[in-house]
């Protein structure tokens, strides 16, 4: 035992012995303490509208106070969703990356646009010792509130190669507007807008929005105004795809209260037009609707216009919608109850037997139609003859049969048959075109023509758009707006333009909106809008109860 006792302590001594002997050899670094303060656990913001700023202070117990020029010091923050999802998508091998690095350019302050839809989110700080890759760490909550809720929407072609794009006049408040720009979070690259679909629904599965262009066409969700691969239109709304490119979406209002759109009539860039009943749950695009035999191929191709009534509410009698044969150059009608099978096709107008102002087999090409709210629904269209006349037609819709109402044979107005651009008032008979930068007014039931000098565009800009907004809503009473400023608006001429001499051009468009006195054939400016780009088409997103 003894033996065993003076082996140990021998042990024991060598290993002092060596303790001692080591003069040195380790480098004992004493380790800072980072404080990280002046981040709120919560950042609340708008979403495209304001930016994520936060400023830090960084402090050491060894070095005091760390400014953001140290150079031993790397500074990072990565936001996420604070649930499941990628917010910063995949890469070109398809690897998803859930979060958003974003290094500041100098410093460590952040200030970043808050160009995320509304959610909450998750961001870490993370300061990194260069010396010895120590890092510390704290994170804070962003909240990011929702400025896509109501609004205008305004879709642009953006630059030289028309690369689609999606902004907002967005109605934040009644006091507050925002411009806010390149909101479709997710959409595939696609080139060339055609148009927006936005159909109101009060049923599931809500508001639909939809974005058209040539080289593809997508939904857009109603909430978060995001989209994907997976949201592409023939995807989702047919029940067989039909391999064609569509290209507008024109919903038929109806007078129940869960379903604001009775019929919905989609157009293909080929000629085509598609019909689905909306009131049926689940219920999908078919077959082309521009056939005499149902349920055939399509015997000739339309034009992508829609003529019907306006009037609201819905007067509930068998719907009647006008299209165009653009090959055989004549009026054609969709009417009858949708879910008989034998009404899924279009037939010809019959011809009326007095009062009538012109054949419904025209002989013409169609240049613009449009269904109003005028006379109890008015569809007005301008048809061309083959030596570049113009003409314009009147059929009224609202009652049990087709009324021909007006015929103006040859339209004299300045510049009328180089105009691109076209929209017809709801209230009073007159109709409005562009030609470059100059807009005019002509009275339908006058016949008389006049510039509107209070449009005042300079000469490189370029009127891209004319329309009146009238709202999609089966019943006024269902809107959460109904003040008497608001259901003007819808009679507003909206003037969207372009700068070609624009510094910038993804920001030449503009959007203004004109009130109409109808009496005197005047408009005077409301208000404008500006840093578009260049403008296809602005719908009201309006909201209903």
């Amino acid at each position: 035992m003894k033996k065993n006792i003076l082996a140990f302590l021998f042990i024991i001594s060598l290993f002092a012995a060596s303790c001692i002997d080591d003069k040195g050899s380790y480098d004992y670094t004493e380790l800072a303490d980072i404080k990280i303060e002046g981040i709120p656990s919560v950042v609340e913001v708008l979403g495209y509208v304001e930016n994520i700023t936060v400023s830090p202070k960084i402090t050491s117990s060894i070095e005091g106070e760390i400014k953001a020029d140290n150079p031993n010091y790397t500074f990072q923050y990565r936001l996420g969703y604070k649930g499941m999802g990628s917010l910063g998508g995949y890469d070109a091998e398809g690897i998803s990356h859930p979060w958003v690095d974003v290094t500041p350019e100098s410093g460590f302050d952040l200030n970043i646009p808050a160009n995320y839809s509304a959610n909450s989110y998750v961001c870490w700080f993370t300061v990194t010792d260069k010396r010895n890759n120590v890092v510390t760490s704290c994170f804070f909550d962003v909240i990011i509130s929702s400025t896509t809720f109501e609004g205008w929407l305004v879709l642009c072609n953006e630059g030289t190669n028309e690369r689609v794009r999606l902004d907002m006049i967005s109605q934040i408040s009644s006091t507050r507007i925002e411009t806010i720009h390149d909101i479709a979070v997710g959409l595939p690259e696609i080139h060339h807008a055609t148009s927006l679909g936005f159909l109101p629904q009060l049923g599931n599965p809500g508001d639909e929005l939809s974005i058209f262009s040539t080289e593809g066409s997508y939904l857009i969700d109603n909430e978060s105004l995001e989209s994907s691969e997976l949201m592409e239109f023939n995807l989702n709304q047919f029940a067989l795809d039909p391999g064609e490119t569509m290209i507008a979406e024109v919903p038929f209002p109806a007078s129940t209260y869960s379903w604001q759109v009775k019929y919905r009539f989609a157009f293909s860039e080929s000629g085509n037009v598609y019909l689905e009943d909306a009131t049926d749950g689940g219920s999908a695009y078919g077959f082309p609707l521009n056939t005499t035999e149902a349920g055939s191929p399509a015997e000739f191709k339309v034009a992508p216009f829609a003529g019907f009534s306006w009037v609201r509410p819905w007067n509930g009698m068998t719907p009647k919608v006008v299209f165009y044969d653009i090959d055989n150059q004549r009026f054609v009608a969709f009417q009858g109850d949708v879910r008989d099978v034998a009404q899924q096709k279009v037939s010809s107008i019959r011809e009326p037997s007095k009062n009538k102002l012109f054949s419904y087999s025209t002989g013409k090409d169609m240049v613009y139609m449009e269904g109003t709210r005028r006379s109890n629904g008015l569809v007005y269209a301008i048809l061309e003859d083959g030596v570049g006349k113009r003409s314009i037609y009147g059929i009224n819709v609202g009652g049990y049969g087709f009324i021909q109402e007006l015929y103006i044979d040859e339209v004299v107005a300045p510049d009328f048959e180089q105009a691109e651009h076209f929209a017809f008032h709801s209230q009073f008979p007159l109709m409005f075109y562009a030609v470059k930068n100059k807009v005019y007014l002509y009275n339908l039931g006058t016949k008389t023509a006049k510039e509107l000098t209070d449009i005042k565009l300079k000469d490189s800009e370029t009127v891209t758009r004319l329309k009146f907004n009238l709202y999609r809503n089966s019943s006024y009473t269902s809107l959460t707006n109904q003040s008497e400023e608001f259901m003007n608006q819808q009679y507003h001429l909206i003037v969207a333009s372009y700068d070609d001499a624009a510094a910038d051009e993804t920001q030449g468009g503009k959007v203004a909106f004109y009130s109409v006195d109808g009496v005197n054939d005047v408009v005077s400016k409301v208000v404008e809008y500006t840093g578009f780009a260049n403008v296809v088409d602005v719908v009201y997103r309006e909201r209903a109860q």
